[in-house]
């Protein structure tokens, strides 16, 4: 019975503590010293975060005011391990070591988004940066704890639109302005909790809006430029003639087509008692924004003569601008109730329905419409934690479950309507000695995708065993070895058309497997010196990894790309450092390093699409009571490990600055004024399809106020 109980602990607990939300505590440790402590608390246990054996960052809301750079994916990528899809700034989605789309989960207060995101990239997200609290990343393992979906990752945006506590006043609230130069750009937001009896309700709103943004030379890459004109030279030389073609005609100077406005509101209240709440929130979004790049929908050229009269904003290859009209609306019930008695410490339940759709214009005209309607809920049950074996023994179980009914109609409907539906059942442990401890969790999942011809169903498994050490004080050391197991998606199964916005002609294979990874993973947490240090090491094998493959063939004009599957292997580390580094002054002055590096390749030795080069960072931060003045560089290396029909990317550094001034004391009022890309460099994410039509923005300067009451 002992071995039995041994072995589920230590089959299950990179699981544990990976919740929806880290809520920071302060711990007594004498009457004149207190520590602040992030714990990851929501679900499914209390872990401390600085002790979860495995990667994970929390992002509070003034670090996400410090660092906004449009969308949540641009304004978390300075995170280590974290790259953006960056397909514009409306439309970028997160790149965990080098994995994204279906790879990575994107989440709302610890449920699914409902939105349309991860079928392609110019597809926005539906949770903006300014509607967080905070933002939590998990990273590898770390990550299990939702399922084989989130094989790369989780980024859970805590929104608060549901109140869990009370007004600590009765009413309070913050709002944020901002001007961007880059773009025209203007955002404002805010958010409102106030008391009425037993209940409280949350008001939110936002609104952001931005112009073509500035680029300091081409949009396209010369590589691009170059291969461009020698295909048009074969063109000639074959006895082909263009009308209308001009070899300098490459736009310039502002990235064409990349203007946007978003809008949400959104209204919760809930019922706040002594053991837990209860509460309901309705969010409405809409958004209409730019596609860049120069794409043609529909896979073959229109003739914009017969169109002359219309009034089609184009760019400067004659093409009308593909813009996206997006619209969602989404309920949600969230509750949570503590000591329930003996055995059960907790109990939390969340859950989400939402309707989105958007249509891809073309001038005037619908060319595609995306429908999405769906619904996701997680219930999970904490046992009230018990000394055993010389050690503190604490658990959950869970269930979470999703569906959702796709629908594409149009000149872009290369995925058939499908209905996907998908659950999993999840426990995990963690049994905690002081000096060392194993943690561990296992989860089961079933999914099933229809369409009006094919079917098919999947079982998948994955579980994670991790060992945890504390040599000394101060100091965390975890081997985690974890094995996940992903079902395909409708894409990678059914696709069959031209995706104009990768512009490709995408072929799935509904033949295909359950893709399969081997991981370990090593993390370190330690103070040397009043320095802080966070690193981990991974590797991940995979056995069926699926992705899209170019063939060599065309077809409707386009490269045609094969859903395979394939083995393959990924690795690298990231890590930070931070610490004082001495006074001038009245100034505090503190520094901080990052780093990160992922490698993957396939078997037959070719290099995986779209990876991240390495990338180094550093920060200096100098800070009295009431100013902070940020110095910082990131430095990329250049990208030569592509993969077919990738050019490489090169190396480039970027210069930010950063000023921030609390004017009156106990006001409650911040100014914030930065500059980025200060030396106006061209840069570009090896991430990105659109790498080579789309560079980042050129020298952009933020002015924002913000307000907290």
């Amino acid at each position: 019975m002992r071995a039995g109980l041994i072995m589920t602990t230590a089959m299950a607990g990179a699981l544990a503590g990976f919740g929806p939300a880290a809520l920071a505590q302060t711990n007594q440790t004498s009457e004149d010293e207190t520590v602040d402590v992030i714990r990851v608390t929501s679900a499914p246990l209390g872990v401390a975060a600085d002790e979860i054996a495995g990667a994970v960052e929390v992002v509070d809301r003034r670090h996400l005011e410090d660092n906004l750079a449009g969308s949540l994916a641009d304004t978390i990528a300075h995170e280590p391990g974290v790259s953006t899809t960056y397909f514009g700034p409306a439309a970028s989605r997160p790149v965990i070591r080098g994995l994204g789309a279906d790879r990575v989960r994107v989440l709302s207060n610890g449920v699914g988004l409902i939105d349309a995101s991860t079928n392609s990239p110019d597809h926005a997200v539906a949770s903006e940066a300014l509607e967080a609290e905070q933002v939590e990343i998990l990273r590898g393992p770390a990550a299990i704890a939702y399922g084989g979906g989130a094989i790369g990752g989780v980024v859970n945006v805590i929104d608060g639109r549901i109140p869990e506590e009370r007004a600590e006043e009765g009413l309070d609230g913050r709002f944020y302005t901002a001007l961007t130069s880059v773009d025209a750009g203007e955002t404002a937001a805010g958010q409102v909790r106030f008391n009425a009896g037993a209940f409280v309700f949350n008001l939110q709103a936002l609104t952001r809006t931005a112009d073509d943004y500035d680029i300091p030379g081409y949009a396209e890459s010369d590589l691009y430029r170059m291969f461009e004109e020698a295909e048009h030279e074969a063109h000639e030389d074959e006895g082909h003639e263009e009308d209308g073609h001009e070899e300098d005609e490459h736009p310039s100077g502002s990235v064409e087509n990349s203007g946007l406005t978003f809008d949400m509101m959104s209204g919760g209240v809930s019922w706040v008692g002594e053991n837990g709440f209860i509460g309901i929130s309705v969010r409405r979004s809409t958004s209409l924004y730019g596609v860049p790049g120069g794409h043609e929908h529909g896979g073959e050229e229109e003739d914009h003569d017969e169109h002359g009269d219309e009034d089609h904003e184009e760019d400067a290859h004659g093409h009308a601008g593909v813009r996206i009209d997006l619209e969602q609306t989404r309920y949600d019930l969230r509750g949570e109730w503590r000591d329930l008695g003996e055995h059960i410490e907790r109990l939390r339940f969340s859950f989400g329905t939402g309707s989105y759709e958007h249509v891809e214009l073309e001038g005037d005209e619908v060319g595609t419409r995306f429908t999405n309607d769906g619904w996701e809920g997680r219930l999970e049950a904490r046992h009230t934690p018990r000394d055993i074996w010389g050690g503190l023994w604490e658990g959950a179980v869970g269930l979470q479950a999703f569906s959702r009914d796709f629908a594409a109609i149009g000149d872009e409907a290369y995925v058939p309507p499908s209905e996907t539906s998908d659950w999993g059942v999840f426990v995990v442990e963690r049994w905690d000695a002081d000096n060392w401890g194993l943690e561990g969790g296992l989860r089961l999942e079933r999914r099933e995708l229809d369409t009006a011809t094919d079917s098919r169903d999947f079982d998948t498994q994955s579980l994670s065993g991790s060992v945890f050490f504390r040599p000394v004080r101060d100091t965390f050391l975890a081997v985690t070895v974890s094995s996940a197991e992903r079902a395909p998606t409708d894409v990678e199964l059914f696709a069959d058309g031209v995706h104009v916005a990768t512009s490709s002609y995408e072929r799935g294979d509904a033949t295909m497997d359950i893709e399969r990874a081997v991981s370990v993973e090593l993390t370190a947490r330690t103070t040397v010196s009043d320095w802080g240090v966070e690193a981990s090491v991974f590797r991940a094998e995979y056995d069926g990894f699926i992705g899209a493959f170019a063939t060599g063939a065309e077809e409707d004009g386009q490269p045609v790309y094969q859903y395979s599957q394939n083995d393959a292997t990924l690795s690298g580390f990231e890590g930070r450092v931070e610490g004082p580094i001495g006074t001038f002054g009245d100034w505090d002055l503190d520094a901080e390093f990052t780093g990160e590096y992922v490698q993957g390749e396939l078997d037959d030795g070719s290099n995986l699409p779209r990876l991240p080069p390495l990338t180094l960072s550093a920060g200096l931060t100098a800070s009295t009571e009431r100013q902070s003045v940020y110095l910082g560089a990131e430095w990329a290396d250049v990208q030569n490990d592509t993969a077919a029909e990738e050019f490489k990317t090169q190396s480039y550094v970027l210069f930010n600055a950063r000023y921030s001034v609390e004017p009156f004391e106990d006001r409650g009022l911040r100014l914030i004024l930065e500059a980025r890309n200060l030396t106006d460099e061209e840069a570009r994410l090896h991430t990105s399809f659109l790498k080579d039509q789309l560079p980042l923005p050129g020298r952009n300067f933020r002015a924002a106020l913000v307000l907290d009451f």
